[in-house]
């Protein structure tokens, strides 16, 4: 299909934000300062896009024109539910300090800078949305999602990650709740313009700009949070926006269950929580020959959490250094401190010191051969000791 002028615009401006993020990431905050970059070129940036489309034909939403109010009303009860839930999870896990400035002058600067980027790039997303013919909107909706994600994240964060835990840390606290959030607001500028994601965007954001006390929330619960608020938001407003415009068919409405929408989300959720230790089982990949034959490199290994208490000679446990962790055999116990001495099978000679119980996270339960290998291939510029292993 070849696409028409309003698709090729759309791809233009579209390039022009993916170039400005990738300018924003390092080369404009040095040339000119972060200050200055987030609070004036951020402004600015989108002001002009702003202007220039307010110059152009204005589009309209796809959404029923007699439902826009009620589109009005969800949204602003979707942002307050949000808040509901993102304050309850300062119960859970602490409140702390506001990292925003309390000074009306900075709060003031805050709204006007943030809250007018937030606009305008609500503003800018309906207009390319709406704008392209219906047969583009999947292949432009994504496009949308994947650039504004883009231009939101910071990226400077993910530069700096140093392992496969830290990129997973990333995408839960970070990518997940953008990817999940910029695929609600595609649909509500789809639905009903940018009003509906600029009062969601207001009020999930001004009561955190000023704040004096916001929840100091883990990352797991941040992700959780983030992921699963906007999936599920997505969900009732597209299943009540179909009732209320009488448009499901009882073909979709069987092949499209809500619950296998929230299902996967959990499930993603829970993996992620897997793979990073939360659950009394992990995994952990095996990057080194030291424990050959019993184990390869490339191997992941289940562990079960442990208090490092009543192990036996012949089991295999993880335990930390205090530099890294390390996957080891028990060859004999002291039965005097309670410290175990490991060695790996493949090794000339044991641990040089012994491990104590606290030092143990877990012990060995399985193998799954070859399942890390690609663990390995996207780290293989980082070195390793010979005789060690770590995750």
């Amino acid at each position: 299909m070849i696409m028409g002028k309003r698709e090729y615009e759309a791809l233009i401006i579209l390039a022009v934000i993916l170039l400005s993020a990738i300018l924003g990431i390092r080369i404009l905050p040095s040339f000119i300062g972060t200050t200055a970059y987030q609070n004036i070129f951020k402004p600015l940036f989108w002001f002009a896009l702003s202007v220039y489309i307010w110059k152009q034909p204005r589009v309209r939403f796809k959404g029923k024109l007699k439902l826009h109010k009620y589109i009005l009303i969800w949204s602003a009860i979707c942002g307050i539910v949000y808040m509901a839930i993102f304050f309850a999870g300062g119960f859970m896990d602490g409140i702390g300090a506001s990292p925003y400035s309390r000074s009306i002058t900075g709060m003031l600067v805050n709204v006007l800078s943030f809250g007018s980027v937030i606009v305008m790039m609500e503003w800018v997303r309906n207009y390319i949305i709406n704008k392209v013919k219906k047969k583009y909107l999947i292949q432009f909706s994504i496009l949308v999602v994947i650039i504004f994600t883009f231009y939101r994240l910071n990226l400077r964060i993910l530069m700096s990650v140093e392992n496969w835990q830290q990129v997973i840390r990333y995408v839960g606290e970070y990518a997940g709740p953008e990817i999940a959030l910029n695929i609600l607001m595609a649909y509500m500028v789809y639905i009903g313009g940018e009003r509906p994601a600029i009062i969601y965007m207001a009020l999930t954001n001004l009561p955190i700009w000023i704040s004096p006390l916001l929840p100091n929330l883990r990352w797991i619960t941040k992700a959780f949070i983030g992921i699963m608020s906007p999936v599920i938001f997505f969900i009732m407003l597209r299943q009540i926006y179909k009732k209320q415009a009488k448009e499901v068919k009882i073909r979709e409405q069987k092949s499209e269950k809500p619950t296998s929408w929230i299902a996967v989300s959990v499930f993603s959720i829970a993996l992620i929580w897997f793979a990073v230790g939360v659950f009394p089982i992990y995994p952990v990949v095996i990057l080194t020959g030291s424990m050959q034959p019993a184990i390869d490199p490339g191997d992941i290994v289940l562990l079960q959490r442990t208090d490092g208490q009543n192990l036996k000679v012949g089991e295999i446990i993880q335990y930390w250094t205090g530099e890294i962790f390390i996957v080891h055999r028990i060859i004999s116990i002291d039965q005097a401190t309670g410290r175990y001495q490991t060695k790996g099978d493949s090794n000339s000679a044991p641990d040089s010191v012994l491990v104590g119980p606290e030092q143990i996270k877990g012990k060995l339960i399985s193998v799954i051969p070859k399942v890390g290998k690609l663990s390995i291939w996207l780290r293989r510029d980082y070195e390793y000791p010979e005789e060690q292993v770590e995750f």
